[in-house]
Formats: C-alpha cells, sequence, structure tokens
C-alpha cells in the first residue's frame, strides 16, 4: 500500500510495524489492485473489436477458456490427455538435439496410421502431430479413434496436436516429416512417413529440403489454431467485460457488520510476542524469540480506519461528516456492503464524493481489529488502537 511511503530505513521499526498490520496491508493492497486493474481492463478494451494478443500465441489462458466448448475433457493443447487415452509421457528430446517430426492425418487411413504408431513406438525423438479434429468433431471423439487404432500398441507413441507446427513449416498434406533442432529444419520431406527410412536418411548424411518423394493426401482435420482465432474474433469483447463486472457483484461475498445500538468503545492492545528469532539479511538479530513487542512503542499507527455500510444513507452522510482524532492520519474507507446493482458506478460515485478509494472489507481486517458493529472508527490512543462504534438515529432506516 501507499502508506508504506512514510517508513524509515529502520529495520527494527519497519518489523516492529509490520508485525502488527501485515493482515490488513495485504487485504487492502489486494483490493486496491483489483480495483485499479478492473479500471484499467475496462479503459484499455473499450473502443477495441478484439484484444491484440489475439494474433499471437493461442495457447493463452483466455483462448484456452474460451475454446472449452470445443475440447471438453481435454486438459492440454500440446497433449492427448492420458485420462482419455493410455498414453506414455511425451518424451522432448533435450535442447539441440533433433527431433523427427511426422505430420499425419486421418485422411491417411487407419491401417496406415496402424503402421505409423506401430514404427514410431518407443522412438522417443519421434513426435506425430495432427492438426486438430475432424469438422464437427470434439477432441474426446479425435481421442476414442485414436485409442481404437492404438489398441495393442506399446508403449504408446509421442502424439500431440499442435497447429502451429503445420503453420510454421507450411505444411498443407500428409504424410511430411521434418527433423527439427534448434528451431531449424535440418531435413524435410513431403510423401514419406517411415521414421526408418529417415533415420538411415540421416546416417547417409541427408539433410535440406528433398521435396515430394511419394504421395501426399489433404489433411482430413480442421486448423485448430485458426479455428480459436476463428472464436475469438467472433466475441463481442465489450459484452464479455459487462458481464463479467455484472457477475463480480452477483457472486460478491461482503463482510456484513450489524448496526450499532449504542455509542461504545473498544480497546485494542497491539502487543505481539515474536515465536523465534527475526534476523535482518545481514544477520543481525532484530527481535528475540520471545520477545514482547508493541509495535505503537516504536512507529505511529498513521491511519484511521472508517468502517461503514455503503448502502444505508445515514452512515454515508456520517462518513461525510467525521473527523478523526489525528489531523495527520491518513483515513481509510472501507465499506461493509456495496449496493450489488450498477456495484461499479455507486462504488465510482462514492470515491468521487469521498475524493478517497474505497475498500471493501475483509474476513482478516474485521478479525484483526475486532470489529463488530457500523459505523465505526479505528485510530491510535497513545499506544494502543480504539474502536469507537457510534448509534445513528436513522441508520437503520433509509438505503442508499
Amino acid at each position: 500500500m501507499r502508506y508504506f511511503e512514510f517508513l524509515s530505513n529502520r529495520p527494527r521499526q519497519v518489523v516492529f510495524f509490520c508485525l502488527a498490520n501485515v493482515l490488513l496491508v495485504a487485504s487492502v493492497n489486494a483490493k486496491d489492485e483489483w480495483l485499479s486493474r478492473s479500471q484499467r481492463i475496462l479503459n484499455a478494451l473499450d473502443g477495441h473489436a478484439k484484444p491484440a494478443w489475439l494474433e499471437g500465441n493461442p495457447y493463452q489462458s483466455e483462448a484456452n477458456r474460451q475454446a472449452m466448448e470445443m475440447m471438453q475433457n481435454s486438459n492440454a493443447m500440446q497433449s492427448i490427455s492420458a485420462s482419455s487415452i493410455p498414453l506414455d509421457k511425451t518424451v522432448i528430446p533435450h535442447p539441440g538435439k533433433p527431433l523427427k517430426v511426422v505430420f499425419v492425418s486421418f485422411s491417411l487411413g487407419d491401417t496406415a496410421l496402424k503402421g505409423i504408431f506401430e514404427e514410431a513406438s518407443g522412438q522417443d525423438d519421434a513426435l506425430l502431430v495432427f492438426r486438430g479434429p475432424k469438422p464437427g468433431q470434439k477432441l474426446p471423439g479425435l481421442f476414442a479413434d485414436l485409442k481404437r487404432i492404438m489398441k495393442d500398441i506399446a508403449p504408446v507413441p509421442n502424439i500431440v496436436i499442435d497447429p502451429t507446427r503445420f503453420q510454421k513449416w507450411a505444411v498443407s498434406s500428409v504424410p511430411a516429416m521434418v527433423v527439427e533442432a534448434d528451431d531449424m529444419a535440418l531435413l524435410q520431406v513431403k510423401g514419406v512417413s517411415s521414421v526408418s527410412w529417415l533415420n538411415d536418411k540421416l546416417k547417409a548424411g541427408g539433410n535440406g529440403d528433398l521435396g515430394r518423394l511419394g504421395d501426399v493426401y489433404d489433411i482430413a482435420e480442421i486448423d485448430l489454431l485458426e479455428e480459436i482465432k476463428r472464436r475469438m474474433a467472433a466475441i463481442d469483447w465489450r459484452q464479455k467485460q459487462q458481464q463479467a463486472i455484472a457477475r463480480f457483484w452477483d457472486q460478491q461475498k461482503f463482510e456484513v457488520l450489524p448496526v450499532a445500538l449504542e455509542d461504545r468503545e473498544r480497546v485494542i492492545d497491539m502487543t505481539v510476542t515474536a515465536p523465534r528469532n527475526l534476523t535482518a539479511p545481514n544477520g543481525q538479530l532484530i527481535v528475540r524469540a520471545g520477545q514482547t513487542v508493541n509495535p505503537l512503542d516504536k512507529m505511529p499507527f498513521g491511519l484511521c480506519l472508517v468502517v461503514f455500510d455503503a448502502t444505508e444513507t445515514a452512515q454515508v452522510q456520517w462518513v461525510h461528516q467525521l473527523s478523526c482524532l489525528d489531523k495527520k492520519a491518513r483515513v481509510m474507507y472501507l465499506a461493509t456492503s456495496v449496493s450489488s446493482h450498477d456495484g461499479w458506478a455507486n462504488l465510482r460515485a462514492l470515491e468521487t464524493s469521498l475524493n478517497s478509494s474505497v475498500y471493501l472489507l475483509t474476513p482478516d481486517v474485521r478479525s484483526r481489529f475486532q470489529l463488530q458493529h457500523v459505523p465505526s472508527l479505528v485510530e491510535q490512543k497513545g499506544n494502543r488502537l480504539v474502536v469507537r462504534e457510534r448509534k445513528l438515529p436513522t441508520s437503520a432506516g433509509e438505503r442508499s
């Protein structure tokens, strides 16, 4: 949080302060970042048809999420799920070691595919690559087809779905093979799918593009990468953004506190006992195990916490009129509840009227400062913190 700016470089004092306030700092900081990040997303997406990353790597988490309807029961894009097919873990050679990539498709026929699978079985440096599922086919259906063909083949060969490799090496028909090393193609050939033939060719010093040496066939599967891009381009991002914002407030769980029925003050002792020795990076002992410390003896709290229900008109009015004892303390507003209807607009309006950020009260902050009723004020008095609860004449009446 920004209130750390007033901390000095004295390690002992800083540690004392942090021991007592770590829960408040972590929780409020998270909310601060959450609000700022949400506003940045709103501003960044406004007026844009689609996000810039759409032209980049399609395996971003958001792209995967949007494509989940097409790949239900699949846990990865780069390898076939072991829960669907009993595949061994794909072994990728050490960087720099050649990888023999065989581009395949169901257009080759089940018999030819089974022969390729059998030959690649047990060869860790051979990778069989599909471009995606067939048109209209879900990935579980593709897995079922592969499982059927690979029955009785052990160990299972390395198989991945990787449309990026098809694009990278401009593979538009199958079979085709590329020997990859250090992100380069040592050898390329079309119309051949035999790994044994490829091994012999490499031993003989073959390299470069050997061209087409046999029959080739159209690829039966869709380009999964292009399908994901198409789906991403069809998304109304502004609508998704608004829906996500609306869902946040619908699902938000507030730390609701009962209304104060009387004026009351409670004192909180911030004294803590170190469970073990606490040392600085240079080995200097800062706090000895068992030592009792009150951080307020070393450094002022510096905050005036205002806890209120933002849906109660009377409490919002009280917040505008209150005055903290320490005029130099930074006022921090903690709302126990915000109207879920147009929540973001209500929150922005409240922050504008207060000319300050408003944070949502979290369970750890509620517990740390022993908050029981609203509205209440938490501020320092001597070397203690005082919680002042206030009864408002109309606090149980009109809601904002």
